[in-house]
């Protein structure tokens, strides 16, 4: 996929001749390695919004900002600077956001997203910079629509991660892609030929006869789990009970994760207490040195996305899958055999390394799929899943 990003904070200007919105952008892969380069050129839809007290209630009240002629990107761009007029408004623009004017090159639900047919492009909101505010916001947000959601106004999840290029703190295409197929294995109906993708998985996600600890390990900004999070908690409304999920990451991940953590409060309800963070470093995780958290149970799923790219930490995180087995098969609380779910899009060959590791660690591969990942105007990609046992 490619993501529009601000470079800088979309800042409002006032003069005599009126108010107009200053914005620089660009369209990038998820690790902003590539600009987006299409064949056609690729117009752009401008949505802005402020807050309108009605019944009682703030109402977020969308405003078509896009200009008669609309901001187009083009191949060997590799920025766009937009000054977008803006009408005359009730009250003070709050929140701008920028996707494809066509539906559909737009990711914005998980049913965009999971059938891999079309390269995609996901917008971008942003707070805005306000004139006398001497610090303008340092994030930007993304959204994404559950489809399985019964609501009048369907759920959205919403991530938040840093304004810019950098591939720090921000959404990967391998997050986007699994939590649109964990959505398909908790909440999606099984055909009558019963002919399903991951099945193994599929059956320990939802299993009802008692909670479900998943670990999360390398969770960023908290895309996967936080996800899953929120699909079970509209399983939840079918049948089932909330799991535990405990992210786990370096301590400079944390912010980030518990800022999005935060974000998901009201749709979680009271499973947002099921919702948790804990520092684990692979170092220390493959002598068996948890933290309070990790070590409190026994975990059934430990899951890891887009966690392979780096084959120096492949040691000690396949060190780390084995003590996080031991420690759940002899908890006190009741031993578990965990299970390890991996995510990846593979970016190099010597990734290889990892599979063999596994192997020599006693891991053995007990299902797998290889999902579409369509690039537009380039070469498609994949993204492979595996579920790992002992």
């Amino acid at each position: 996929m490619h993501y529009i990003r601000f470079c800088r904070t979309p800042e409002l200007h006032i003069t005599r001749a009126g108010a107009s919105v200053k914005i620089v952008l660009a369209i990038t892969t998820d690790l902003s390695d590539a600009f987006l380069s299409p064949r056609s050129p690729l117009q752009l839809t401008i949505v802005g919004a402020y807050t309108q007290h009605r019944d009682g209630k703030d109402h977020l009240i969308p405003v078509n900002l896009t200009p008669s002629t609309p901001p187009t990107w083009l191949a060997g761009m590799r920025v766009l600077k937009l000054d977008v007029p803006l009408p005359l408004l009730p009250q003070p623009l709050e929140t701008i956001q920028v996707r494809p004017l066509r539906r559909l090159l737009t990711a914005m639900g998980t049913s965009d997203v999971l059938p891999g047919k079309q390269g995609l492009v996901m917008g971008v909101y942003a707070d805005m910079l306000r004139p006398g505010h001497s610090l303008p916001p340092s994030v930007c947000f993304r959204s994404l629509r559950f489809s399985a959601s019964d609501d009048v106004v369907p759920q959205t999840l919403q991530i938040e991660e840093d304004l810019g290029e950098s591939i720090a703190r921000h959404i990967w295409d391998s997050g986007i892609v699994m939590v649109s197929l964990l959505e398909d294995l908790c909440l999606g109906s099984v055909p009558e030929s019963g002919q399903r993708r991951l099945p193994l998985l599929r059956g320990i996600l939802r299993a009802q006869d008692r909670q479900l600890n998943v670990l999360e390990l390398g969770c960023g900004v908290g895309v996967m789990g936080i996800g899953l999070a929120r699909i079970m908690a509209l399983r939840r409304q079918q049948a089932g009970r909330a799991p535990h999920i405990l992210m786990t990451d370096l301590p400079e991940a944390e912010e980030k994760a518990r800022a999005n953590m935060a974000r998901q409060a009201g749709p979680l309800g009271d499973a947002a207490g099921s919702l948790d963070f804990e520092p684990l470093d692979w170092e220390d995780g493959k002598e068996g040195a948890f933290g309070e958290k990790a070590a409190s149970r026994a975990w059934d799923l430990v899951a890891l996305c887009d966690c392979t790219y780096n084959t120096d930490t492949l040691p000690p995180l396949v060190k780390t899958l084995s003590a996080l087995h031991a420690h759940s098969a002899g908890h006190g609380q009741g031993s578990v055999e965990t299970q390890v779910l991996v995510a990846t899009k593979p970016r190099h060959s010597s990734e290889r390394i990892f599979w063999d590791l596994m192997a020599a660690d006693g891991w053995a591969v007990r299902e797998q799929t290889v999902l579409s990942l369509p690039v537009l105007d380039a070469e498609g990609q994949t993204m492979e899943v595996y579920l790992f046992g002992k």
